[in-house]
């Protein structure tokens, strides 16, 4: 407590000008997340946090970006790590340079081969890391009932034990949607064991009364639309959506349209999962934001998408 103290009265002083900040970034075009709107501003950070926006701030070091962007760090909504067939450290490696400053992984490739210690294994490297690693705890490990894996089940009280982690964010992408709408006892007691927190959905194609189910579960977003009016409806149920384009699954193309101003508080962009070579040769987050663009999304829309919405979405 007495070190949290301390470093928020710095950072009042570092905003004050009474300590020199340690970076300002002068004459940047900043992008305002909240009113979607571009603005000058001299960017004063401290210890990591900007701290002032005007002009003036003493700093140890200044950079005239002569009228360039500056925009958040991009968040990756959905992604395997293990898919992307690197470690989180080369993982890491391959989108920071990108853009992409933090991930929301849920490792149930990993978790249906070793089980919690593959979990447990995401938690750990994620203490390591520069890039936010966020990670979801896998909720259907196996997948359904009537397959088998290296791991064995990981029931509500194996996730629920892994569930106050600091890099743990909630329960992974349920997969099992008739387990949902059948209320199925051990996936009732997943849902319930991760109350108030966020709950990944995986929902493809599901429509009418069946998606209204899987809402009134609380489930609050979906990776899985591929269909515009599938992503629409999931909107209007509360279900936020996330715009994906991996290496195979590709759905920019389609849902673009859904991706306004007044949409963009709840649609973001994922991977889940783009493999080495395409990062290398088109890119990560930033690969999907130019593709948003080019088929008439906004830019300031598009950026807000990629960061402050999913942001938002998790409490990050």
């Amino acid at each position: 407590m007495q070190d949290l103290h301390v470093q928020l009265e710095r950072r009042i002083l570092a905003a004050q000008g009474r300590l020199e900040s340690d970076l300002v970034l002068k004459n940047a075009r900043v992008l305002d997340v909240f009113s979607c709107e571009f603005y000058e501003a001299d960017l004063a950070v401290f210890e990591g946090v900007i701290v002032g926006v005007e002009p003036g701030l003493p700093a140890r070091r200044t950079i005239d970006l002569k009228g360039r962007a500056v925009v958040p760090g991009f968040v990756d909504a959905h992604v395997h790590v293990e898919s992307s067939l690197l470690v989180p450290q080369n993982f890491q490696r391959a989108v920071l340079p990108r853009g992409t400053t933090t991930a929301v992984c849920d490792p149930h490739e990993l978790a249906n081969v070793m089980g919690k210690p593959g979990i447990a294994y995401f938690l750990e490297q994620a203490e390591g890391l520069a890039l936010d690693l966020r990670v979801m705890l896998s909720s259907c490990v196996p997948a359904t009932d009537f397959e088998t894996n290296g791991g064995g089940v990981l029931g509500a009280e194996v996730l629920a034990s892994l569930r106050h982690h600091p890099h743990a964010l909630g329960l992974a992408e349920v997969m099992n949607v008739p387990a949902v709408l059948n209320a199925d006892p051990a996936m009732i007691a997943k849902l319930v064991a991760f109350e108030g927190a966020p709950k990944d959905g995986h929902c493809p194609l599901v429509r009418g009364r069946d998606l209204s189910v899987y809402a009134a579960a609380r489930i609050t977003s979906c990776h899985e639309s591929s269909e515009l009016g599938e992503a629409r409806e999931k909107l209007q149920k509360g279900i936020a959506v996330w715009i994906r384009e991996g290496s195979v699954a590709k759905d920019l193309d389609a849902l673009a349209p859904l991706l306004t101003l007044a949409t963009s508080t709840s649609v973001g962009f994922c991977t889940d999962d783009r493999n080495p070579l395409d990062i290398q040769e088109e890119g990560h987050l930033d690969y999907l934001i130019r593709g948003a663009i080019a088929r008439g999304v906004t830019p300031e829309v598009a950026y807000r998408a990629a960061s402050w919405s999913v942001a938002r979405h998790y409490g990050l």
